[in-house]
């Protein structure tokens, strides 16, 4: 008979009960790997119906300014292929109680309609389905597929006649599964938060005035303008843009607190459009400048002496669009104490950043839990890796101490 003592640390993990993840994107890709490298077996629940969180949403990252996507594909394959590893998509954590031994998880999924895994990409169903209904997933979500909007499809059935691999299946309804787990991971990431309550950013009143996210997707590569800059209205070539920061962020009414990725965002985005149309004016009016990773700042440097990218310390406290077209915003420079009014055509918004998920799960004595990237704190990719990775560790060091204390 084996001793404790003598086992193998791989061994030792194998007999403990598995670890639970909220969140597939950076952070909780990160701590699965490690967490099934070290022999633990691993449950991670992902509300969308693919892994990669925000990172897909976004063109490029800094500092490096390469592809967004491309470092976390072979990740998410390795995640996808570990036997460790089970993944949960299109699921969300229903309730989570603390138990004498570990914890009870309910997980609930809603089954995808089209089976990604019998889909083979060929579009019947796009061209036999109402506008909007069927969406492709794209050339980043593996495996490829189709899905359909459960909101938009009227269970017509025309899209089951028309697949040739009989991957559709409209009756496919919610399942509900209770897990027994141990050490618990919070690694969900953010979302928007609605700007309109904040009236001063007119936010909704003009098609140029948009988020940040907004905006990358609008002017990605691979986005419907494969990266050329025009304006929503009309698709002329803007002159200025300019990059409103703390919008929403550090204010009671919204979000009280920093949201810490938005001034190297707005960084990153000014440069490639002056890297993609010098011509354009870019202006980043900023609260304080917050570059504080590895080549951050030479980062904003650049953006500023190479790139030209002005910056302008103030916060705007009026943004509306002109009867005669373009947006004024009204500021003060603080470093000049001077007030401008100055007109742009298009402007930026950043800074509306939440966690996506709220700080409970619902009823019931529910255990405490490691929290790693945006579910911790505002944290950008390379944070949340290494939060990951750490909340992993983490894990796996409070086994022999009990359940874990946040």
């Amino acid at each position: 008979m084996t001793s404790v003592l003598s086992r193998t640390p791989r061994q030792a993990a194998s007999d403990t009960l598995p670890v639970l993840i909220e969140g597939g994107g950076t952070a909780g890709i990160t701590a699965g790997l490690d967490l099934a490298a070290a022999g633990r077996r691993v449950h991670l629940i992902e509300r969308s119906n693919h892994l990669g969180g925000q990172v897909l949403n976004l063109d490029k990252i800094y500092p490096t300014d390469h592809c967004a996507f491309c470092p976390l594909w072979t990740d998410i394959r390795r995640l996808q292929i570990d036997s460790r590893v089970t993944v949960h998509l299109s699921s969300h954590i229903e309730s989570l109680e603390a138990t004498g031994e570990g914890s009870l998880a309910t997980i609930r999924t809603e089954p995808p309609l089209i089976a990604p895994e019998r889909c083979i990409g060929c579009g019947a169903c796009f061209d036999a389905c109402a506008p909007g209904a069927v969406k492709p997933l794209g050339e980043h979500v593996y495996p490829p597929s189709f899905r359909i909007d459960r909101d938009l499809c009227n269970r017509c059935g025309s899209c089951v006649g028309v697949c040739p691999s009989a991957a559709i299946d409209l009756a496919r309804d919610e399942e509900r599964e209770t897990l027994k787990v141990g050490q618990v991971i919070r690694a969900a990431g953010f979302i928007e938060a609605d700007l309109k309550p904040l009236p001063e950013f007119g936010y909704g009143l003009h098609p140029d005035i948009m988020t940040s996210l907004e905006f990358e997707a609008w002017t990605a590569e691979a986005g419907p303008n494969n990266g050329r800059i025009v304006r929503k209205s009309g698709g002329g070539r803007p002159a200025t843009i300019a990059f409103v920061q703390c919008s929403g962020a550090r204010d009671d009414r919204l979000l009280p607190w920093c949201s810490a990725v938005c001034c190297m965002h707005a960084l990153k985005q000014s440069s490639w459009v002056k890297r993609r149309d010098p011509g354009i004016d870019c202006c980043i009016f900023y609260t304080d400048l917050r570059t504080v990773g590895r080549d951050y700042y030479a980062y904003s440097r650049r953006a500023e002496d190479r790139a030209g990218v002005r910056l302008v310390r103030g916060r705007p406290g009026l943004i509306h669009p002109l009867p005669g077209g373009g947006i004024a915003v009204k500021f003060e420079d603080t470093l000049t104490q001077k007030r401008e009014i100055r007109r742009f055509d298009m402007v930026v918004l950043n800074g509306n950043l939440r966690p996506s998920v709220g700080d409970r799960y619902g009823s019931g004595a529910e255990p405490p839990a490691e929290a790693c990237g945006f579910a911790a704190e505002p944290a950008d990719v390379a944070q949340s890796a290494w939060q990951g990775s750490a909340a992993a560790m983490m894990a796996i060091s409070r086994d022999k101490e009990g359940p874990c204390r946040a």
